[in-house]
Formats: C-alpha cells, sequence, structure tokens
C-alpha cells in the first residue's frame, strides 16, 4: 500500500498567473530550474518541489507552464496528480490557457483542487471578488465545481496560510488513486549525475521501487537495474505509489531513455500501434474520420490517427467508440486517461479512457466489436475478464496477455479466476500459465468433438476410437492442444466419451463384428495358424482365401489390436501362440545369458533366414533376447 500522506499536486492557469511563484512562496523551492526560464520570466519546462502540510501530509508540487507553446509540458506534469492548484490571476481573470487547462483536467477526471486568486496585492478587493465570481462561473459544470477559492499573494505573503490549510483539507479527502502491485513510473525527466549515470524522475503511479530491482523500460523493452531510489531529494529504502521518485538506472546510457517511456515491472504491459478508447470531445471540436491528432498520455505525446468505430465524425461536444493508431509504439493501462490535440495548429480537442490497450485491428462500422467496447467500458474487472475470455474464441485467453489488458499480477488474475462470475462463465483449459475458454465457446466445440468421434465410429466401425490428431484436424484450426486436451478431459469426466492412450472413443462404442465379417476373421486366424513360423503377408492372405480388400483390412487390423496376430515387420505377421511357443523353446534349450547363432535359431525355429532374422529383431525389442555380435545372448 502506497504511504497515503504523500501526495501530488499540479499547477494549472494561464500564463503569468503566479503559479511558480506561488509554489516558490509556499515551498521555499524554485520550480523553474531553467536558466532561461529565469531570465524570460516564463515556465518552459515541468519544475518540481515539495511542502509538508498540516496533517501530516508531504505534497509534492509538479508546476507546469502556462504558455500554449508549452502545453504539451504541461500533459507531461498532470497526469497522476492527487488535485490541482489552479491559478487565476486577479488582474487578468479567465485567460485561454485557464479554459483549455480546466478542459484538460476535466478530460482526465482530476475532481479535487484548490483555486488560487493570486496577485490580490495589485487589485482592489472588489476585483479579487469579481474573479472568484467568474471563476466560479467558469467551473460550475466541471469536476472542479466544488473547489474552494482562496485569496493569495505571493507578494506579501497574504493567503498562503489558508492556501496550505485548504490544500491539506482537499488531499485529505480527495479520490484515492488506484494502487497496484505492479510498477508503473512515466518519465518526465531524464538527466546524469557524475559518479551515478542516468537518473529518471516521475510520479510512481503504482507499485514499490527499491535498490536492486530489475525493471523495463517501455516502448524499447530495455532492462534496466534500479542503482538507488530517491524521493524528494531524500535516499529512501523504497518508493511507493503516489510519491515524486526519482530512480537512478544502472548500464544504460542517458540517451536511450527520454520522457515519455515508462519505467515498469518486466511484462507488465505491452506496446501496441492500436488502442481502443472513448473519446468525448470539447464542447467547440468535432473529430472526422481518420483525423491526425496528438496523443498525450502520462508524459508521451505520439501523433496517431483516428479510427471512428460507430459513426463518421463526432459532432462536437459529442461522444464515440474510436480506436486510436499510434505512429510509434505505446503501453498504458485500461481504465487510464489521456487527452487528444490537433495535429495543427496545436490545441486541446478532446479526452477519453482506454478501452481495450492491445485490441485487434477493426473496420469502420463493425457493430460487433463496438457492442463488446461498450460492454468494457462499464465492466467490473470480473465482468472484463469474461468478456476479454469470450473475444479469444476457440483459441483461448493465455495469462500473458489477460495480465496485460487487465493491468495486474498473476497471483490477483488467479483470484479473479475464482470469483463465482468467473466460475459459473469459464473454462480453465490450463493451470500454469493459465489458458480460459468461454463456456460459451466450449460448449458447440464439444459438439464438434462428440459428431467427428461418431462419424469415425460410422465411417471405421471395427475401429477402437478416433485418435486425437484426428479430432483436432475436424475442429477449427485455432484451437490449441491445451484447449483440445480440456475438451478431451472434459468429455470423459461427464461420461461422454471413454479415452484411452491412443483413441477416443464414444462411451456406448462396442467394436461388434457381422457374421461377415466372423467368418473373415476365422479364416484368417485358420491360416495363419495353419502357416505356422512361414506366414504369408496380408495380400498373399487375402489373395489365397479369395477375401476382398476393403473388407478384409478392416478385420485384419482388428485382429492385430486384439493382439491375435503379432506384426513383427510391415510385411510379416504371426500367430501369438507361435510366438509364445518360440519363446518357450528358447527357454527350453538355453538358460539366461547363454548365447546362440542366426543358424542355432534357424535350427530351432525350423525357418529360413528370410524369417529367423525378422523375428530374431523382434524378440530383441521385446527384450527376450539381446544382440551381441553375430550372436544372441537370451534374456
Amino acid at each position: 500500500m502506497a504511504d497515503e500522506k504523500y501526495k501530488i499536486v499540479g499547477t494549472a492557469g494561464h500564463i503569468d498567473h503566479g503559479k511558480s511563484a506561488l509554489v516558490r512562496a509556499l515551498t521555499g523551492t524554485d520550480p523553474d530550474r531553467l536558466q532561461e526560464e529565469r531570465e524570460r520570466g516564463i515556465t518552459i519546462d515541468l519544475g518540481f518541489a515539495h511542502l509538508d502540510l498540516p496533517g501530516g501530509i508531504r505534497a509534492g508540487f509538479v508546476d507546469v507552464p502556462g504558455h500554449e507553446r508549452f502545453v504539451k509540458n504541461m500533459l507531461a506534469g498532470i497526469g497522476g496528480i492527487d488535485a490541482v492548484l489552479f491559478a487565476v490571476a486577479a488582474d487578468e481573470s479567465v485567460m485561454p490557457q485557464t479554459r483549455e487547462h480546466l478542459a484538460i483536467c476535466e478530460l482526465l477526471g482530476v475532481d479535487s483542487g484548490v483555486v488560487a486568486i493570486t496577485k490580490c496585492d495589485v487589485v482592489d478587493k472588489e476585483i479579487a471578488e469579481l474573479v472568484e465570481l467568474e471563476v466560479r462561473e467558469l467551473l460550475a459544470d466541471t469536476l472542479l465545481r466544488d473547489a474552494p477559492v482562496v485569496h493569495t499573494s505571493s507578494q506579501t505573503g497574504d493567503g498562503l496560510d489558508e492556501l496550505q490549510t485548504t490544500l491539506a483539507e482537499v488531499l485529505t479527502s480527495a479520490t484515492q488513486r488506484a494502487e497496484g502491485e505492479l510498477v508503473r513510473l512515466p518519465v518526465d525527466r531524464v538527466f546524469t549525475v557524475r559518479g551515478f549515470g542516468t537518473v529518471v524522475t516521475g510520479t510512481l503511479l503504482s507499485g514499490e521501487v527499491r535498490a536492486a530491482d530489475k525493471l523495463e523500460l517501455l516502448p524499447s523493452r530495455t532492462p534496466v537495474n534500479v542503482r538507488g531510489v530517491q524521493v524528494y531529494g531524500e535516499t529512501v529504502d523504497v518508493a511507493t505509489a503516489g510519491q515524486r521518485t526519482a530512480v537512478n538506472l544502472q548500464g544504460i546510457e542517458i540517451s536511450a531513455v527520454s520522457r515519455g517511456d515508462l519505467l515498469m515491472t518486466p511484462e507488465g504491459l505491452a506496446t501496441t500501434y492500436m488502442i481502443d478508447a472513448r473519446l468525448q470531445m470539447l464542447p467547440e471540436h468535432e473529430l472526422k474520420q481518420h483525423q491526425r491528432v496528438r496523443f498525450h498520455h502520462g508524459a508521451a505525446e505520439i501523433l496517431s490517427r483516428v479510427a471512428i468505430l460507430d459513426g463518421e465524425r463526432i459532432e462536437p461536444g459529442g461522444r464515440g467508440i474510436v480506436q486510436l493508431r499510434l505512429e510509434t509504439p505505446y503501453a498504458c493501462a485500461p481504465g487510464d486517461r489521456f487527452v487528444v490535440r490537433r495535429y495543427s495548429p496545436m490545441f486541446t480537442i478532446g479526452g477519453g479512457v482506454v478501452i481495450d490497450n492491445l485490441p485487434a485491428k477493426h473496420r469502420r462500422s463493425e457493430e460487433a466489436a463496438v457492442s463488446r467496447l461498450r460492454r468494457l467500458d462499464t465492466a467490473t474487472p470480473e465482468e472484463r475478464l469474461i468478456e476479454l475470455t469470450a473475444s479469444a474464441g476457440a483459441g483461448g485467453a493465455k495469462e500473458s496477455q489477460l495480465r496485460q489488458r487487465l493491468f495486474t499480477t498473476a497471483r490477483a488474475l488467479r483470484e479473479l479466476v475464482e470469483t463465482d462470475a468467473a466460475r459459473e462463465r469459464l473454462v480453465v483449459a490450463h493451470r500454469d500459465p493459465l489458458v480460459l475458454v468461454d463456456g460459451a465457446v466450449v460448449a458447440p466445440l464439444e459438439a464438434s468433438a462428440l459428431e467427428a468421434i461418431g462419424r469415425h465410429h460410422r465411417t471405421d466401425p471395427l475401429s477402437p476410437g478416433l485418435p486425437k490428431s484426428g479430432l483436432a484436424a475436424a475442429l477449427p484450426r485455432e484451437v490449441p492442444e491445451t484447449v483440445l486436451d480440456a475438451l478431451i478431459s472434459r468429455l470423459a469426466a461427464d461420461g461422454k466419451i471413454r479415452p484411452d492412450t491412443a483413441t477416443l472413443a464414444l462411451a456406448d462404442h462396442e467394436v461388434a463384428l457381422s457374421d461377415e465379417q466372423a467368418g473373415i476373421r476365422d479364416r484368417l486366424i485358420e491360416l495363419y495358424d495353419d502357416a505356422a513360423l512361414s506366414p504369408p503377408s496380408m495380400d498373399e492372405a487375402f489373395s489365397k482365401l479369395g477375401i476382398e480388400q476393403g473388407a478384409g483390412e478392416a478385420v485384419f487390423r482388428l485382429i492385430l489390436r486384439r493382439g491375435e496376430l503379432v506384426r513383427v515387420r510391415d510385411d510379416m505377421v504371426f500367430r501369438a501362440p507361435r510366438l509364445e511357443a518360440l519363446v518357450a523353446e528358447l527357454h527350453a534349450r538355453y538358460s539366461p545369458g547363454e548365447s546362440f547363432s542366426v543358424p542355432d535359431f534357424k535350427e530351432l525355429a525350423g525357418v529360413s533366414r528370410k524369417h529367423a532374422i525378422p523375428l530374431l529383431e523382434y524378440f530383441d525389442q521385446q527384450r527376450v533376447t539381446r544382440r551381441e555380435g553375430d550372436q544372441r545372448v537370451l534374456v
């Protein structure tokens, strides 16, 4: 569990509305770390500071740029916050980036925050109160409609104590972040420290990071070792979810890491070029089919085309089910929020929620896919597991993909499988690793399997059953062996089939000879009894007895399976009692360990070399004899 006393506050607001000055006045730390920022007096990139608030809360501040040219940097910092500190200057009131930053907060689901009316020392009290009214009107229909408003001045210090108290109250009651065991840290800053190497920083969204942990960087899938961990500039044994974290990575060059990468538990997520999502447009913007946009998630900005799945366009303020087709691979989790901006000119047009983070490519107006995505959008974890398994079809849903599409651990996945809803619906085809199949898919597969086995009985009634390979050929090609074995086990457990090591038969299947077939069997047995140790081939036997090939072969195979005839070589079979008698003669003449030659065996059996050699090789295989040079030794 993350320490609930650690919280992240992101700033928001128009350029020059005093966000950085407010953070500086609160924390004593200048978040403008770049020389250019200090020279120009504007925030260009993300800045960081921290403050101990009343109630034992340690708040990490992520200060973001307000200028419209740097909104992409603002987006890199605003994700993963617990609350927003929204700055509106008393001498300017609501401005363009005030509205855009508010829209971004709304799209990202930020529902906790404090509004700071800044620069109150440069205006009359009445003006500041009028600005507050304008701000409350702006927030009225948003998630921040109940956000408290505090009048402040970074120059005089007025309102800062009240702001600290209010921030502590808001952070105490803020919606708790979803926690998990998997490490996920979006990298928003990369630098080197002499003597230590590459360091990445970000807000740890989930999991815990310790020195010596083995993690990986996405999307490159580069394995990395953690050399050390710091939280708010202090070296710690472990960093937990909700903390601003710096991670020293061992054995990787700074050039191999960039803002927007994800530091992850190995194989916790998979990269993709496609993301299925619910997209909400802002009131003044529409979206056309296959429009190019800038996809912002975590600290990443990726160019993307948007395939609208439930129509040709999304109206201003409208909502649609879409597939984002990214131009570079990326990894995200279901339920993640994102923002989209126009490709050019760059401004925010909408945002949404990830529904499926590893989808297949969909065709336009694919109703089944849209219906499935709408169900996934509102699904509980159990329902999501069932839906993902159902969409996997006869191939089954494999553990690795289920874990990544649910963003969960192996243990948590197995707990989901054991819930009542999952147990009632899903079939566990394999336990380790897990392979799940939807019960609605298994039922027709079982019916097809029974039909295939029954058809084999009708075609070849003297056969004991259908080989497993024959059943595999009769089922859809995508059915893997794990699912096939599960089908066989279920049918056997239900008493519908009688499996053995070689073939599959219906439970009531009996091999029964007709009168004609029984006659053929008796004539063949008599012929091979008379032939003794100089038997004919099968074809010779059919010719001698005048038996048709088709009718004779089925009976011949049955006799072999029953062991009444024994195949010594492909073209040579003997009556079983004759072979047993010959073994008895060998034991009567020779003691175990005593050797004899091929001529000795020919004389004993009364056979030619044509039959002697195959017989001896057969006895070697049956461990009756053992060859040593040109001799045989009785075992």
